[in-house]
């Protein structure tokens, strides 16, 4: 029985293969996404913070009013009118809500096909060579 050594039989081709470059250009890219999901949720965030401090102040507006002598006989006119007013900002910071999203998705797509666009690019270099 003779002594075999095992060796691989395939070679790689390099053409195919992703290069160091290719390896930048990728993170470079996943970094840019996860700066965009950051910016949208800040966004979000400062919106969302906003309205809360809108309608923090709009609750303690109802009790000052509520408490104050001169508007004891309005009680339920007063209740009515914020209920009314919390359900319309409440229903325009969902809209804006919805419209931030939009806008990021929208951005967010445009920088996929900038991406991918680059990407082809690259690949048919490579391929060429």
């Amino acid at each position: 029985m003779p002594n075999m050594i095992a060796s691989p039989t395939t070679t790689f081709p390099s053409p195919s293969w992703p290069t160091m470059a290719d390896g930048a250009k990728y993170l470079l890219s996943m970094g840019r996404l996860q700066a965009e999901a950051l910016r949208m949720t800040l966004r979000y965030q400062v919106e969302l913070l906003a309205f809360l401090k809108n309608r923090s102040e709009q609750d303690l507006k109802l009790i000052d009013d509520l408490s104050s002598p001169d508007h004891v006989n309005e009680a339920f006119d007063l209740c009515c009118s914020f209920w009314q007013n919390a359900f319309l900002d409440y229903s325009d910071e969902a809209a804006r809500i919805v419209e931030i999203g939009s806008d990021v998705a929208a951005e967010t797509a445009k920088q996929v096909r900038e991406e991918q666009k680059l990407l082809t690019k690259d690949m048919a270099g490579q391929l060429v060579m």
